[in-house]
């Protein structure tokens, strides 16, 4: 694995952590907010927005957890040279 493919990688990863720092309090802030509102009859907004929460943290543990087949797709041809090394 070259330096650009290292780099995309440590990027994706980044990125997905990221994610999941924002997601996580998200999520947990929407399922208090669902179960204090469960007994009255609340706008079924709650749910959707939760929904949506859940996938965006799911999209970013997929991003973290699928980093390295993303950043040698990311780099490739760019780690090979195509000019020789200078001497």
């Amino acid at each position: 694995m070259g330096h650009y493919s290292k780099l995309a990688v440590l990027a994706m990863r980044a990125f997905g952590v990221i994610i999941l720092f924002y997601a996580i309090p998200m999520i947990a802030y929407g399922v208090l907010r669902l179960a204090v509102t469960t007994g009255k009859p609340g706008p079924p907004e709650q749910a959707s927005a939760l929904l949506g929460w859940v996938v965006y943290g799911i999209a970013g543990g997929a991003l973290v957890l699928l980093a390295q087949p993303l950043g040698r797709f990311v780099a490739r041809g760019l780690d090979t040279s195509s000019t020789p090394p200078a001497i």
